[in-house]
């Protein structure tokens, strides 16, 4: 079976941290069948450079539209589906060819004018697609609620590629307080890295902050802002930036520390980090927004708050260095009980099956 692959995020030998779920998809389709072989067309890396970004997108344009047209494929399997839409449309009027898209949050959830627009240009394939992968149960609800035309029957449930148990692995038997917490996500608009300096702040006030260091991980367009807000604040001796991270990096980070902050303000599809951290035994206090409380269960495996409401996260971070050692023990436990329901190679098998069955 020879599929092409396509997605505008790929990591780059400069940026490996960029498109790493494609890359992971991938390698996890590979590592599990030898039935399917992938043709790729990606932009690797991040591009600060307008120019260059135009100049990679052409390329990106050109390569979809040469492969689709010249070369036979059983189908085209599409990540990131706004973003490729034109070229796609463009193939679907001189040839005839099954289409399978992956939808991530972004690409339906739209935030600005210009996914829009892309949106508009991609609702055509997407009806006619024959397949339409989602990341979550709470996800399919909202394709089928906003795009109109779809149909339940065209849409499968596929996590993100899963969580490869290789990488991200709980390493010690057990282990006591570090102090550490972790912020993993962007640095952007509406992941809520504000909510928590927030919350540090209130924290540092009433003085329960004390020993411990939040460190914040990511890529994005307001790490600047991040680093002044925490001066600002005073919080200097508390909050730590320390950029973007490997996945092997981030697997030593949680198991290193005692909890992950997922304070979100966005619908996520899915948030794979959350499930990340809980595959290495490191609880998730998260916001109670969008797909998140179908893995993290209040009191179980970490905590859930009012989005975007920094002082209910200041007491969950309270209450969660309440819990005695007992309770802490049995909410690492139920996370690592919990993030072995996304395993990879599981994941990927159910989606192989499902493909062969096109």
């Amino acid at each position: 079976m020879k599929i092409l692959l396509i997605s505008n995020m790929y990591p780059s030998e400069k940026d490996k941290t960029y498109g790493t779920f494609v890359k992971m998809f991938k390698e996890s389709i590979e590592h599990n069948t030898n039935d399917i072989v992938f043709d790729c067309c990606f932009i690797r890396g991040r591009s600060n450079s307008f120019i260059v970004k135009v100049y990679k997108y052409i390329i990106f344009y050109f390569t979809i539209i040469y492969k689709t047209l010249f070369t036979k494929y059983d189908f085209i399997y599409n990540h990131q589906i706004t973003h490729s839409a034109p070229a796609l449309r463009f193939c679907r009027c001189f040839r005839k060819f099954k289409l399978v898209m992956n939808i991530h949050g972004g690409d339906i959830v739209t935030i600005d004018k210009t996914s829009e627009k892309l949106l508009s240009i991609a609702i055509p394939l997407l009806v006619k697609s024959s397949l339409i992968v989602v990341p979550s149960e709470y996800f399919k609800n909202i394709v089928l609620d906003k795009i109109p035309g779809i149909v339940s029957k065209q849409l499968f449930v596929s996590a993100s590629g899963g969580v490869d148990k290789n990488v991200f692995t709980h390493l010690d038997s057990h282990r006591g307080l570090t102090g550490t917490i972790v912020y993993v996500s962007r640095i952007d608009t509406g992941k809520g890295w504000d909510v928590l300096i927030d919350a540090v702040s209130e924290l540092k006030s009433k003085g329960k902050i004390i020993g411990r260091r939040v460190l914040f991980v990511g890529y994005g367009t307001q790490t600047e802002l991040l680093e002044k807000k925490i001066e600002e604040l005073n919080l200097l001796e508390y909050c730590s930036y320390l950029g973007p991270k490997t996945h092997q990096e981030l697997n030593e980070l949680y198991n290193q520390a005692d909890v992950m902050i997922f304070p979100t303000m966005l619908h996520e599809s899915l948030g794979l980090v959350g499930i990340e951290a809980m595959a290495c035994g490191c609880p998730v206090i998260g916001s109670n927004i969008g797909c998140l409380p179908e893995y993290i269960k209040d009191g179980i495996t970490g905590f859930l708050f009012e989005s975007g409401n920094s002082h209910e996260l200041a007491e969950k971070i309270i209450d969660f260095y309440r819990l005695t050692e007992k309770q802490r023990d049995t909410m690492n436990l139920q996370s690592i009980k919990t993030a072995h329901q996304y395993d990879s190679d599981e994941v990927s098998q159910t989606l192989i099956n499902k493909l062969k069955e096109m």
